[in-house]
C-alpha cells in the first residue's frame, strides 16, 4: 500500500503531468515494487467508479446484484488488462526496461481522471437528464487520452504515433470491456450505443 509520502509525492505529480510538464516522472517510484503498489488505489477507487456507473446506467436495471458483481469484475479486469499490455508492448518495443516504470504514472493518473470526472458526477446526482454533462464528458475525455498520451510517449520513450497507437488501444480494449460488463450485468444497451 502506498505510504502517505508517496501520495503526496504523486499528487504533485499529477499536477505537473496535468500541464504536460515532464518532470512529473521525478515524483513517482517507478520500480517494480512501486508498480505494484500502485494498484492498491484501485480499493479507494472503487466506490466512486461504482456510484458513477450506478448514476449513469439505464433504467430499469433488471438486477441490481448482478450488475454491481459485474462492475466490480470490469473494475479489476480494467485495472489489470492495459498494465499487463503494456509489459507485454514493452518487449515488442524493445522497452522492457521502461515499461514497469510506465505503470506507476499510468495507474496514480487514474485518481487524476477521478478527480476532473467528478463535476459531471455531481451534474447527474443532482439532475440525471443534464444537458452539462455530455459536453463536459467529452472535454475530459479528450483531455485523459492527451494526458495519457503524454504520460506513455514520456515514460516509454515513444514516438508520437506509438503513443496515439497506445492510448487508442487502451480507449477500444475500455469499450470492449464496458459493453462486456453491461451484457454480463444484464443491463441492456442503449440503442444509440450499439449503433456507434
Amino acid at each position: 500500500m502506498p505510504s502517505w509520502i508517496e501520495f503526496n509525492l504523486a499528487c504533485r505529480g499529477l499536477l505537473l503531468l496535468a500541464r504536460f510538464d515532464p518532470a512529473f516522472l521525478r515524483y513517482f517510484d517507478r520500480s517494480a515494487s512501486g508498480a505494484l503498489r500502485s494498484f492498491w488505489l484501485a480499493l479507494p477507487l472503487l466506490p466512486i467508479d461504482l456510484l458513477n456507473d450506478w448514476l449513469r446506467a439505464p433504467r430499469p436495471l433488471p438486477s441490481p446484484g448482478l450488475f454491481f458483481a459485474a462492475e466490480i469484475v470490469g473494475y479489476a479486469t480494467g485495472w489489470i488488462l492495459f498494465p499487463l499490455l503494456l509489459l507485454g508492448l514493452g518487449r515488442a518495443l524493445e522497452r522492457d526496461a521502461e515499461a514497469p516504470g510506465a505503470i506507476a504514472p499510468y495507474n496514480w493518473a487514474m485518481l487524476l481522471g477521478v478527480a476532473l470526472n467528478l463535476p459531471a458526477l455531481l451534474a447527474i446526482g443532482f439532475d440525471p437528464q443534464s444537458s452539462f454533462v455530455g459536453p463536459l464528458d467529452l472535454l475530459v475525455f479528450l483531455y485523459l487520452m492527451t494526458i495519457e498520451g503524454f504520460l506513455l510517449k514520456q515514460c516509454l520513450r515513444l514516438q508520437l504515433w506509438q503513443a496515439v497507437a497506445l492510448v487508442a488501444m487502451d480507449v477500444v480494449l475500455s469499450i470492449v470491456l464496458g459493453r462486456l460488463v453491461l451484457v454480463l450485468g444484464d443491463v441492456p444497451i442503449p440503442s444509440a450505443a450499439i449503433s456507434s
